[in-house]
């Protein structure tokens, strides 16, 4: 029996509706952010992206994290974060539940 992808995360995901905004091939793109951990998100788009390159996500107000793609189905994607895990936790602590965080405060 083969592990899930739950089973394989470093860090509780957390099913949210958030706007967001990416920055990447010179122009920003809206985007609704469907579920969140410390380590990426799954964005959603209006239109498909196929083949657009995807360097940072902003939340309203926030400061923009460095991510890349990590997989691609059209109109949703998924990417990781690059950014330290402790930048990434500062930006995301007010959107996320702290049952997320648990795995972090635990390594610290």
């Amino acid at each position: 029996m083969s592990e899930s992808v739950e089973d394989r995360r470093i860090f509780p995901r957390a099913e949210v509706i958030l706007a967001g905004r990416v920055d990447g091939n010179l122009r920003k793109k809206d985007c609704a952010v469907m579920d969140i951990s410390l380590t990426g998100a799954k964005l959603e788009f209006d239109n498909p992206i196929t083949g657009e390159i995807i360097e940072t996500l902003r939340f309203s107000q926030s400061a923009a994290l460095n991510v890349s793609v990590a997989w691609d189905h059209g109109t949703n994607v998924g990417v990781n974060f690059t950014d330290a895990p402790h930048d990434i936790a500062n930006v995301l602590e007010p959107l996320l539940p702290k049952s997320c965080f648990e795995p972090f405060d635990n390594k610290s």
